[in-house]
């Protein structure tokens, strides 16, 4: 019962914490704050069913670390780089493509993004009611997870870095993981949801966290991430990213070609 409190909870927060991200883009003419909204209600979420559940004390707490710590470190990195006078190009064009009634349409995405908050988070729930004690398909995941979350953070770490040198504007990163894949970073973040229905192996509803993977990568290949990104860099960089995309792989690690 109190697991069925804990998913109203989060589902409430969801939208409620989209909902105030709105009205805070309505007044700063930012949309850069889904993003945060998003990966804090993640983590808000994970906390809430951590605090209410009843399964084993394993599964209760390696959710602290997959994926609590892994979405406050992404909620760290997109405030980083926030800045409410500049708006992400991504976002810019977003703008733009719907010239008319606007804010009504960035009012249904910013609820869009609130049912993929709660989606995201519900792994959570799903482990932390497992009563399991550890076993190899806990260490699998957990190996996965920890060597995602090294590349994920290596690959922004390199992307920031050759932002801030003077001599890269206009440029493409392609240094690092950046040389082997388009979207390292991506990439890394796909990885690491194998590591849910590894760790939920045992838990009642473990089989639907193989769903995760599948909708990760639709989603990052399809919709929300790569296509609005490159549509971006070539924007911005032209025939320069043209030219990485032709020489780089868009999404797995591997050899230039």
């Amino acid at each position: 019962m109190e697991l069925d409190v804990a998913i109203i909870a989060v589902a409430l927060l969801c939208f409620v914490g989209q909902l105030i991200a709105w009205l805070w883009q309505f007044h700063t003419k930012n949309t850069d704050i889904v993003d945060i909204t998003w990966a804090l209600l993640i983590v808000i979420g994970g906390l809430i069913y951590v605090a209410m559940a009843e399964g084993s004390g394993f599964h209760r707490y390696i959710v602290l670390l997959i994926p609590i710590a892994w979405y406050a470190r992404l909620a760290w990195h997109l405030i980083d780089r926030y800045q409410v006078e500049h708006e992400d190009g991504r976002y810019q064009q977003l703008r733009a493509h719907w010239s008319e009634n606007t804010q009504s349409k960035l009012f249904v995405f910013f609820m869009f993004q609130a049912v993929l908050a709660f989606a995201f988070s519900y792994p959570v729930a799903v482990i932390v009611s497992s009563h399991q004690d550890f076993d190899i398909f806990d260490g699998i995941g957990i190996a996965i997870a920890v060597l995602s979350f090294i590349g994920v953070t290596l690959s922004d770490y390199q992307l920031r870095q050759f932002k801030r040198r003077k001599d890269t504007k206009g440029k493409v990163c392609n240094i690092g993981l950046w040389r082997y894949s388009r979207h390292p970073n991506y990439f890394f973040e796909w990885t690491h949801w194998f590591a849910y229905p590894l760790i939920g192996w045992h838990a009642e509803q473990g089989w639907l966290l193989w769903i995760y993977p599948v909708l990760m990568l639709l989603f990052l290949l399809k919709l929300t991430g790569i296509p609005f990104n490159e549509q971006q860099n070539i924007r911005s960089k032209g025939d320069a990213y043209r030219e990485y995309q032709r020489q780089t792989n868009k999404f797995f690690l591997g050899p230039t070609k």
